[in-house]
């Protein structure tokens, strides 16, 4: 009778048999997940990168809306008509972009760099100051302030003083007395005031997408936090009133497991493995008189038919036996006695195991969709919320370079952020978000699509597998064939 009600558990799912992996299946799971880990990482890299350049036109717009005051004054659905017959189609989605791959390759550079920055102190500042003078060079190329043909600056344009960088030095002091010397050093400080405030505006905008990049990816539905996990214990119940023995001893408490994730059949098989460790456990020597658990059927008396039960009293643990040591050894051969527990699920489920929530493979490719989600509402949340003192810092930056190259600023805001705040610009800056959400959607979904084509499910790749080693088997008996 035992056997069967073992048999018909694993039939319907509830419970499965131990079988113990192999080498060779452990070995086929790990290159299953670098494949994934690999594709996914390559499909991320490519995610990315068509992000950045299916938006660069927009991002240009948008620091030019901020920037002057004819952008107030037009509508937005003639907003992409009045760009076009301002500038070529070249100008308009390539502005700026030679420089801002120079610097990309600079910052994945500098990661390989790294051995070599942990040993030069002054390596890594020089880096950061090389690349926040190249995103205020694409900038200004963005803006129309610097004309796009010139795709890179001149060396320079790095050291503050020369007339191209956006440092400009200020007139020499009077005299060296300590009144001049404050005075000329004030001087410098207030030329790279707006310098500053854009390096200000750059550490800013990393601490917010860093906070709120680990928000959503929190947030959206990913695999990541789907991990299988032992069930919690359950609660500690009252033992029944017996009788007082004096040489008992109580059965040590179960201590919570805490596992990797792992599949239903390793965690039954660990569960099945603790028991065994522990009923090869030396009993105590037998107390002055037996001891008997009292058995289930006596203890739960009338409930044993409740509609508790018949709605789901099935476990996911198979029948154990409880034979007491402490009883009598003299009774004949053949005598034994067995009772069925049903196991306690997680927070009182009748199910056991099977009462766990779904869990989920986790490689990249499966965080893949949650990952460029995160990134795309990231930007997108980030640009708004910076906006105001991203608009105040790009003003400065601008005013301050035309006026220093004797060209007019009457067509560029104020610095202050409320300058030329009317309905019409606020709605050009929301609506272009929107279509920025728009373009990088579909790059998204195109993404998500590769990463469902490139998935394979574990009997997908034992398909692949056995088509791999047959194929090796062909190609093995072709060559025996024709050696002589």
């Amino acid at each position: 009778m035992i056997r069967a009600h073992n048999e018909v558990m694993q039939v319907i799912g509830v419970a499965e048999p131990d079988n113990v992996p192999t080498e060779a299946d452990l070995e086929s799971v790990r290159r299953h997940v670098d494949y994934e880990e690999t594709m996914g990482h390559r499909l991320l890299r490519i995610g990315r990168t068509l992000e950045v350049g299916g938006v660069w036109g927009v991002n240009g717009l948008r620091a030019r809306i901020l920037l002057y005051k004819r952008y107030a004054d037009i509508s937005f659905f003639d907003l992409f008509r009045y760009e076009r017959s301002q500038c070529s189609m070249s100008n308009l989605f390539l502005a700026g972009l030679p420089t801002f791959l120079a610097g990309h390759a600079l910052k994945l550079g500098s990661h390989q760099w790294a051995p070599a920055r942990t040993r030069k102190r002054w390596l890594n500042p020089l880096l950061s100051y090389i690349r926040v003078h190249l995103q205020l060079y694409v900038f200004m190329q963005r803006a129309d302030i610097i004309p796009a043909s010139k795709w890179f600056p001149s060396w320079t344009y790095f050291i503050p003083g020369f007339p191209s960088s956006p440092i400009p030095a200020p007139e020499p002091p009077k005299d060296l007395t300590a009144a001049s010397l404050v005075q000329y050093i004030g001087a410098w400080c207030i030329n790279a005031l707006p310098f500053a405030s854009f390096v200000l505006w750059g550490r800013l905008w990393t601490r917010v997408t860093t906070y709120m990049w680990q928000e959503f990816y929190a947030r959206l539905p990913n695999t990541v936090h789907h991990r299988r996990h032992l069930p919690p214990p359950p609660p500690p119940q009252a033992a029944p009133p017996s009788p007082p023995v004096v040489d008992a001893q109580p059965p040590p408490p179960r201590q919570p497991v805490d596992l990797p994730p792992q599949n239903r059949a390793e965690l039954l098989r660990d569960i099945d493995s603790q028991v065994a460790s522990e009923s090869t456990t030396p009993p105590d020597p037998p107390p002055s008189q037996p001891l008997r658990r009292p058995s289930a059927f006596s203890t739960r008396g009338d409930d044993f038919g409740s509609d508790d039960e018949e709605e789901g009293g099935i476990s996911a643990t198979l029948i154990s036996f409880d034979v007491e040591a402490t009883d009598s050894t003299d009774a004949p051969p053949g005598l034994w006695s067995a009772e069925l527990r049903p196991s306690a699920g997680p927070e009182g489920s009748p199910y056991g195991l099977a009462a766990l929530h779904p869990t989920y493979v986790d490689t990249m490719l499966t965080r893949l969709p949650a990952c460029l989600a995160s990134d795309i509402f990231t930007v997108i949340s980030a640009y708004v919320i910076v906006a105001p003192y991203e608009a105040m810092a790009l003003r400065l930056v601008a005013r301050a370079y035309r006026e220093r190259m004797g060209l007019p600023v009457f067509d560029i805001h104020e610095w202050n952020i409320f300058s030329g705040l009317t309905w019409r610009s606020v709605t050009n800056f929301v609506g272009l978000e929107f279509v920025h959400l728009i373009i990088a959607g579909e790059l998204w979904a195109m993404i998500s699509s590769l990463s469902q084509l490139f998935h394979m499910t574990e009997e997908e790749w034992k398909e692949l597998e056995e088509m791999r080693r047959v194929e090796v088997q062909r190609e093995r008996e072709a060559i025996e064939r024709t050696e002589p």
